[in-house]
């Protein structure tokens, strides 16, 4: 389903070059943070003020003033309900839930855009339904394949993070866009990922901050004696299928971390791809994780 929500997107073609940068981080906080939803509104909150991605300043304090039920559609993520879908050997997606109400309103801000914004037309996902299923439809959270690929649906790019030692992660970021593109839309659509990740990205400096002091907080005499906390909703994510494909819906969660890392001790423990096959975690399909 991951990377459908990339390719069902059109005909796409990669933009040529990738974008590599180095950040004294350890590659795990990057990984974590795909998930987490806890800083959205308040490491990035200048970004969406500041018009990042080139939207008139003046229209954003309009819809804003006349639609606030629009404007937490599209940026207000922490609050609204979340889904966690859990995949083998580590594969996850984790997010928000789009519901009808937010697809509609979406749909009514792309249509009354200036510019195109890959952050608010979701219509693809319609045209896309006899593939990625209805619980694909409703997903908006991002993609890891394990361990290291990020695939960000949102803005349709992906992202490598390669360990360059523990305190060092160079960044890989790729930008497909759809060939039947406009030149005018393709270099709208390659400033647009430009302004956001990437080495001149608002919400990569914002992350890359983060990541980098929290690597250094692990580093001290008192941090290195406690485990780090993945609990939030712990006990309480109830395990539902939907097509045969195991979710957990709820409130914000650390679902899709705990499974990440508990599929990463499965590789580090295993001595071959025998036994990693044979003693991994099993992906839960009831219950209550």
């Amino acid at each position: 389903m991951g990377m459908d929500m990339i390719a069902e997107r059109g005909d796409l073609v990669m933009v040529d070059g990738v974008q590599k940068n180095l950040m004294d981080c350890n590659w795990k906080f990057a990984v974590d943070n795909l998930f987490d939803y806890y800083h959205v509104q308040i490491s990035h909150s200048s970004m969406f003020m500041s018009g990042y991605d080139g939207t008139p300043l003046a229209r954003l304090a309009r819809a804003k003033a006349q639609n606030m039920k629009a404007e937490a559609a599209v940026t207000g993520t922490s609050s609204r309900e979340h889904r966690v879908i859990l995949g083998e050997f580590g594969h996850a997606i984790g997010g928000p839930i789009i519901s009808e109400d937010q697809r509609r309103i979406q749909a009514e801000l792309a249509q009354g855009s200036d510019r195109s914004s890959p952050m608010t037309d979701e219509s693809w996902r319609d045209r896309a339904r006899a593939v990625i299923g209805d619980l694909g439809v409703t997903t908006g959270g991002h993609v890891n394949i394990f361990p290291n690929l990020w695939i960000t649906p949102n803005f349709n790019q992906l992202s490598l993070r390669l360990p360059k030692g523990p305190n060092c992660t160079e960044i890989w970021w790729f930008s497909p866009v759809d060939k039947a593109m406009s030149g005018a839309q393709r270099a709208d659509m390659v400033s647009r990922a430009n302004h956001v990740f990437g080495p001149a990205g608002f919400a990569e400096q914002d992350d890359g901050e983060n990541w980098n002091w929290s690597t250094r907080g692990t580093q001290g005499l008192i941090a290195r004696r406690y485990p780090l906390n993945f609990a939030m909703d712990k006990g309480h994510g109830k395990v539902e299928k939907k097509d045969g494909i195991p979710y957990v819906d709820g409130p914000m969660n650390e679902h899709a971390q705990m499974w990440t890392w508990t599929s990463w001790a499965d590789w580090m423990d295993a001595p071959d791809w025998a036994s990693l096959r044979k003693n991994r975690t099993l992906v839960p399909e009831s219950g209550v994780i």
